[in-house]
């Protein structure tokens, strides 16, 4: 039995902040509010049911969940029963659905009707015991009856709390187990690191079943602070929401802030209780960084982590946004130890590309039934991220590339988000993305694959020629490929695999 006393365990936040503030708002859904006594107090319901349905330590429950309040429910009820959540996108198709509740073996899968209702039959064969809720069958159904006393469950603080798939921007995703530890230390540090206070709302607009907006959540519930909770990105909507709720933190890409500062009616709305607002998964532009703040006149910042380690690792602090310009990471956060790494293992000194790696107590127990890539992930004694930087002469990161998606051509090595910051510096151009194509003569060739802004009719040499003003020869892409849209995760990662894949031929079709 694990020690109780002194344990480290997620579901442990709820009942601490429900006997500190019981009558304090936790979350808001559209007009649905929460107290934390109440939150805690359904996490418990949901906790028991399970207990009382047979499930056991190291069971699977697999959810398939848009943002609501009952999701924080689900997670953290899930967290107290000391079963294992494995959080599903409900956009994936139903074949990788299948494949993640098979491959964790799930009992139980908890999902929204309208999200479920053409799967179903499909998963049923994968887990017989299969919830589904909606407005007339809600989770409160099922969990009614059940005791609001916490259950007395054996965790440990290396316990896996859940299973996250990564996003699959490279092929099949793979299961990050995570520990109450991680979760439960990563959001401490966050809280620190972004300075919530216990009267703030917190939005959580970006999926919950992400890495990124569950540990802010958590972080929100740990410091007792207000979440409020949308569905999904609609500019007018999140800044309704904004003014409405006096949102004092966020969380959002930089396309998003985008929208809202070109919105036709962003005056309209008052944005004066920010104070905070993080961007993620791609460094923002000078020119936008300094409308954002301008505009926004909040502190702006930059986060990086990824499932492997829980976010955030490293922070690229307000006070240093309009220092520096390009794509900067910053210093680790108060948690994490971060070295630059050559092949060998050898720690590289400041200015010398090497990987990015990583120590501290938010680090993966591993990839689940895969020994094999979570021995790759530890090698010397570091966790290896697959990224490439430097330390620049001022002990701040940046961020050079993705190993995988550094071009090689001609000999040369050339920094795919180097390319893409200069191409997103054009007026025109709404989004852009830099990939290396097959080709006879430079093996790779640096390309563009852009999307221009409505009512624009920017030319391939005009985004050349631009390049060529701020870029080697080398580095300048050698064309540029328009499209309407780009596919991505709904984090908003790109996913250059794809884009690798339907391109394929470019060069040697277009000869």
């Amino acid at each position: 039995m694990a020690d109780i006393i002194s344990r480290i365990a997620v579901g442990d936040i709820l009942r601490r902040n429900a006997s500190r503030f019981p009558e304090k708002i936790a979350l808001i859904d559209g007009e649905k509010k929460i107290t934390f006594q109440e939150l805690d107090e359904l996490a418990n319901k949901l906790a028991n049911y399970l207990l009382n349905m047979g499930l056991k330590k190291e069971d699977k429950i697999v959810t398939v969940y848009e943002n609501s309040w009952e999701y924080v429910v689900l997670f953290m009820g899930i967290a107290k029963a000391g079963v294992i959540w494995v959080p599903i996108n409900p956009s994936i198709s139903v074949e990788e659905k299948k494949y993640i509740v098979g491959f964790v073996e799930a009992k139980l899968i908890i999902g929204q009707e309208p999200l479920l209702k053409d799967e179903k039959e499909e998963l049923s064969t994968l887990c017989s015991q299969i919830i589904e809720t909606d407005e007339s069958n809600s989770l409160l159904d099922f969990i009614g009856e059940e005791s609001s006393e916490e259950p007395l469950v054996d965790i440990g603080d290396r316990d896996v709390s859940q299973i996250m798939f990564t996003s699959g921007t490279t092929g099949r995703p793979k299961g990050v187990m995570t520990s109450h530890q991680a979760i439960y230390i990563a959001s401490l540090s966050n809280i620190i690191e972004s300075n919530i206070g216990e009267d703030e709302n917190v939005l959580a607009m970006m999926p919950m079943f992400h890495c990124a907006q569950h540990t802010t959540v958590v972080g929100a519930l740990h410091r007792s602070a207000t979440t409020v909770i949308i569905n999904g990105f609609e500019p007018e909507r999140l800044m309704q929401t904004i003014d409405k709720y006096k949102i004092h933190q966020m969380f959002a890409l930089p396309m998003m802030y985008r929208m809202m500062l070109d919105h036709p009616n962003r005056d309209q709305y008052d944005f004066s209780s920010l104070n905070r607002c993080l961007y993620a998964m791609a460094p923002m532009d000078r020119l936008l960084l300094e409308r954002c703040i301008k505009v926004f006149d909040a502190e702006f910042a930059l986060g990086t982590g990824q499932t492997e380690i829980y976010p955030s690792t490293m922070i690229f602090r307000p006070e240093e946004q309009l220092r520096r310009f390009g794509p900067y990471w910053g210093i680790s956060n108060i948690v994490n130890d971060t070295a630059v790494m050559d092949d060998d293992g050898n720690i590289l000194p400041k200015g010398e590309v090497g990987e990015i790696v990583h120590r501290g107590p938010n680090v993966m127990n591993g990839y689940y039934k895969n020994e094999e890539e979570t021995k790759k992930s530890r090698e010397f004694d570091w966790h290896h991220t697959g990224d490439l930087g430097y330390w620049d002469e001022d002990g701040q990161m940046v961020f050079v590339d993705r190993k995988k998606d550094i071009i090689k051509t001609g000999g040369e090595n050339v920094s795919s988000m180097q390319v893409e910051s200069i191409v997103l510096e054009h007026e025109d151009i709404a989004n852009a993305v830099v990939i290396g194509l097959p080709h006879e003569h430079w093996a790779e060739a640096v390309t563009a694959i852009v999307i221009r802004k409505p009512n624009t009719n920017t030319t391939e040499k005009d985004i050349i020629d631009f390049c060529k003003e701020r870029l080697g020869g080398f580095q300048t892409p050698k064309s540029v490929i328009f499209v309407d849209e780009l596919p991505m995760t709904p984090t908003g990662k790109i996913q250059k695999h794809i884009l690798r894949q339907k391109h394929a031929s470019h060069y040697s079709v277009n000869k």
